[in-house]
């Protein structure tokens, strides 16, 4: 490896061969509701009120491995995925909040309380990212994309009102998910179940 110096001008021509920084500003959600979904709002109505998104993270649960009661060694055994947070701006006709509540109904029939089917349930979500020159949102120019397989509301906030309190109204929905891929990265053997 090449000896590299400090200067600002070094770091910048190397971050600039890799594309440039990213900002957080330009991206958009795409959110394919279960076929299943009988809703009065559907979902390519109220994608572009994502406020904000964070992209998924990922982690690997460990186990200890003792040998000979010497010493301990943390060793892997799964991948866990957190749920993806959704920032929603709301709308006066609440829109958004009926979209999200048809799919917790879906999931759970409030009449009978019995739970439906996974399969039945889940969607698919994709997060995509443009690069600071992007005028328009089409996710087959997004400079990163993140699709979350198997996807389904898992928590959706309260919205807190008050008469002092003039602030648009937004609610942060949690998108569990089985596994997520990601555009520019090797494709694994096996995926999902």
């Amino acid at each position: 490896m090449a000896a590299r110096d400090f200067s600002i001008s070094n770091f910048m021509a190397r971050v600039d061969a890799l594309g440039g920084p990213a900002k957080k500003h330009k991206f958009s959600v795409h959110v394919k509701q279960p076929d299943s979904l009988q809703s009065s709002v559907q979902a390519d109505s109220i994608d572009f009120l994502a406020k904000s998104v964070s992209f998924p993270a990922k982690a690997l649960a460990t186990t200890d491995y003792r040998y000979g009661g010497k010493f301990s060694l943390a060793v892997p055994y799964e991948v866990t995925y957190e749920p993806v947070g959704i920032t929603f701006m709301n709308t006066a006709d609440q829109s958004p909040r009926i979209f999200w509540n048809d799919w917790f109904n879906h999931i759970q029939d409030m009449n009978n309380y019995n739970m439906r089917y996974y399969e039945k349930f889940i969607g698919v979500v994709t997060l995509n990212q443009y690069l600071d020159e992007a005028d328009s949102i089409d996710p087959s120019n997004a400079s990163y994309q993140v699709t979350l397989h198997e996807a389904y509301p898992k928590g959706m906030s309260a919205i807190e009102v008050g008469w002092e309190n003039a602030d648009l109204q937004d609610f942060e929905i949690d998108m569990q998910y089985s596994w997520w891929t990601a555009s520019g990265e090797a494709t694994p053997q096996h995926q999902g179940h």
